[in-house]
């Protein structure tokens, strides 16, 4: 039965306008089978493909666990949302215009609208602040770990400054205080008197999703305090532990290459992308999840290989340990590579040179279940 806020014109429409073998990579390595594409279902646990794509009927079956559908089911199952709301992701990425919704409807789309643009009116604020005598720490910072400034703005840099309310103060000319605090730019003391900024003294990065969309931020503080790095908190868009920095940058070498790196910070990925390799993500500084496995093994296909490259001390070996073990109970080919005692990926590239690194690179420790 056909919703009753979408008619079936609207359906066809979007349908249409989706590439299922697009929305379906994003997710899934495919490789092309005769008229077909296969990869690892999504869905079950599988080590050899069994989940195909009919390019041309616009239809998904995994023979193994028997689930299959068009480009809305896969959404829906996928991101587990209701039709509707499947329509109103695939009508966003395609830019198919949609006639007025139900109230509920509405009031979703607006409020997912306004939180991204919340948050991509702060990080012109953040660039804007670290191109200002304000930033100049931050400039330095960005100098002495080799990201050249005409690079700057394609990485996103910014610079929250060493304020309480500066950026609270800019932004809510234009909007309500409460709609910063929802989208993780602001922190409401529980006295309940005014909110101040997330973010003071730190160098920022942006956190996208995997297509891209700007989703939360990350900062590094800028001479003493803690939390040395800091993120967004959780929202409706942001969850950590289903969140790999860096993989819309990633998400194509990952796949050529059908290896991927993971690294435990920002800069250690950042560090990596800058000097060429590119098939680098980072885990936010928490441990791997189970969710980050799932998601680099679908990316990755069967014949992948996750490769964990943590700090040379005692808690970064232990947290190899534990991501190896979890991305092996998800059925992944993994290794570890082994850095000097001492150095994270950042240290080695900045003190060795990124040929150091690509040594060591070319030989990882293969880890067996």
């Amino acid at each position: 039965m056909v919703d009753a806020d979408l008619n079936r014109d609207v359906i066809t429409r979007v349908r249409e306008a989706a590439d299922l073998v697009e929305v379906v990579g994003d997710h899934v390595r495919l490789k092309k089978r005769g008229r077909s594409w296969e990869g690892l279902c999504p869905f079950h646990e599988e080590k050899t493909p069994s989940f195909s794509v009919d390019a041309e009927k616009g239809l998904y079956y995994c023979f193994g666990c028997h689930q299959g559908g068009d480009v809305f089911k896969f959404v829906m199952q996928l991101e587990n949302l209701s039709f509707p709301e499947s329509v109103e992701r695939l009508e966003g990425r395609y830019g198919v215009q949609l006639p007025p919704r139900s109230p509920e409807a509405r009031r979703r789309r607006e409020e997912g609208e306004r939180q991204r643009a919340l948050l991509e009116e702060a990080q012109h604020f953040f660039g804007e602040c670290l191109e200002q005598a304000e930033g100049s720490a931050a400039r330095s910072e960005l100098e002495r770990r080799g990201f050249a400034k005409d690079r700057w703005r394609d990485y996103g840099f910014g610079y929250a400054p060493d304020e309480w309310r500066r950026l609270v103060e800019h932004m809510s000319r234009r909007h309500p205080e409460g709609a910063l605090v929802e989208c993780g730019l602001a922190v409401r003391p529980e006295s309940g008197t005014s909110p101040y900024d997330r973010f003071r003294n730190r160098l920022t990065f942006p956190i996208r999703s995997g297509d891209g969309t700007l989703i939360a931020f990350g900062g590094r503080i800028l001479g003493d305090g803690e939390p040395k790095y800091l993120n967004s908190p959780e929202t409706a868009a942001f969850r950590k532990r289903s969140t790999l920095f860096c993989l819309d940058r990633a998400r194509r070498a990952m796949a050529d290459e059908s290896r991927a790196l993971v690294v435990e910070g920002y800069f250690d990925c950042l560090s990596l992308h800058r000097v060429g390799v590119k098939n680098v993500v980072a885990t936010l500084g928490t441990a791997l999840t189970s969710d980050h496995a799932r998601l680099l093994k679908r990316r990755l296909g069967p014949d992948g290989l996750a490769i964990l490259c943590y700090d040379a001390d005692s808690a970064g070996r232990r947290a190899a340990a534990t991501g190896a073990g979890v991305l092996l109970e998800a059925g992944a080919e993994v290794a570890v590579l082994v850095l000097p005692a001492g150095m994270d990926p950042d240290d080695l590239i900045r003190e060795s040179g990124e040929g150091a690194f690509r040594d060591l690179l070319e030989r990882p420790t293969p880890l067996l279940e």
